[in-house]
């Protein structure tokens, strides 16, 4: 195949792989568990779901059953927890290739019995409790009751059970306590134990590390890709991560701008002075978007401004002189002797680095490597 745009987000699986052993490594009394939802955060779940399996991870996450259902074959006898709430009339999928589901209430588990009769096996679920977040799950202790008593059911295997911080990422820990008290309150209304309790993700990961508690599985996400959560969460400095993705590209074009000139849609930016402009084949077509007009990139070895808007294909940089046809462009990570944070990159759109990467758009080639060589 073709691929002409020399734009590329590369992956850098040994650094991925470090994050997931560091931050498992914090607890060693609890289990990791991968979270490749989203495509694995748009960087590619099935190269690095398969590289994690053989490098020994046996428990991971999606938020869809689509999602879990086209991993199994590359991570076969794996837990995989689907995060998200799925038609029950699809359950026999999950039994049918080992998946696990989350049970968000005792409706969706009443209709699921129902379908589960129909077929052979038993149906992995994880009771999903609202502590605070307010998404799925339930809070309401008769209805944990009634859940509890149809978990007697032969076709249920009941291996989970858990929560989710909506706050652990900020600066105090008031809320967090909040869900906790709350967790360990519904935890005490089943009569069925679970062979797993979670409510970390990756800042509690982190921020509760030296916990004493009885939960036994963490749920490591975009922690594992590379980012911290929040600025809270580095400060601890408990662990260092490395980056594993970068989003680059090459220059394509350069001209030299008269002062006064214009350029772009909207003619949004004029020239101050004599100066040079270079084009760059990315633009929000590929996920890069408008709202990125104004931040500082790298080129060669040049910080570089985004001037003019963003394009759908391609952007312009002012710089200097010294610029060519062919040299190498970072808007963030790691490449060519170059570094440019994709925290300062969100922070400077008013995102996160989560939305950083899943708005790279598929036509943007994924480069995979290791040991410093592309697979």
């Amino acid at each position: 195949m073709i691929n002409d745009r020399p734009t590329q987000l590369r992956v850098n699986l040994d650094a991925l792989l470090n994050n997931y052993n560091k931050l498992n490594s914090l607890n060693n009394e609890k289990i990791g568990l991968a979270v490749v939802k989203a495509d694995s955060y748009g960087l590619g779940s099935k190269v690095i779901a398969e590289h994690l399996y053989q490098n020994g991870v046996r428990h991971f996450a999606t938020a869809t059953l689509e999602e879990a259902l086209e991993l199994k074959d590359v991570i076969k006898d794996s837990m995989v927890l689907v995060l998200g709430v799925i038609n029950s009339q699809n359950v026999k999928y999950a039994v049918e290739n080992n998946v696990s589901l989350t049970c968000p209430s005792k409706e969706w588990l009443e209709e699921s019995l129902v379908h589960l009769q129909q077929i052979e096996g038993k149906l992995k679920i994880h009771v999903k409790l609202d502590t605070g977040m307010g998404r799925i799950g339930t809070s309401d202790l008769e209805e944990l009751k009634e859940i509890d008593n149809l978990l007697d059911s032969e076709k249920i295997d009941f291996e989970g059970i858990f929560s989710h911080y909506s706050n652990a990422d900020g600066e105090d820990d008031n809320y967090d306590n909040y869900q906790t008290e709350n967790f360990e309150r519904s935890l005490k209304i089943f009569t069925h134990k679970p062979k797993y309790i979670h409510i970390e993700n990756s800042a509690g990961t982190v921020k509760y590390s030296n916990r004493d508690d009885q939960y036994n599985l963490t749920r490591i996400g975009i922690a594992m890709y590379g980012c911290y959560p929040s600025g809270n969460i580095e400060k601890l400095d408990k662990v260092q991560l490395e980056p594993v993705a970068s989003l680059v590209s090459k220059v394509t074009h350069v001209k030299k701008f008269q002062a006064g000139q214009k350029l772009g849609y909207g003619v949004s930016y004029e020239a101050k002075q004599d100066e040079y402009i270079a084009t760059v084949p990315i633009g929000y077509a590929d996920g890069l978007l408008r709202r990125a007009q104004g931040f500082k990139i790298r080129v060669g070895s040049e910080e570089c401004e985004i001037v003019g808007r963003v394009c759908m294909d391609q952007l312009m940089v002012r710089c200097s002189k010294n610029v060519k046809v062919g040299d190498d462009v970072l808007f963030f990570g790691e490449y060519s002797g170059q570094k440019v944070s994709v925290d300062e990159f969100a922070e400077y759109q008013n995102t996160i680095s989560y939305e950083i990467f899943c708005c790279i758009n598929k036509r943007v080639p994924r480069v995979y490597y290791k040991n410093k060589m592309e697979l």
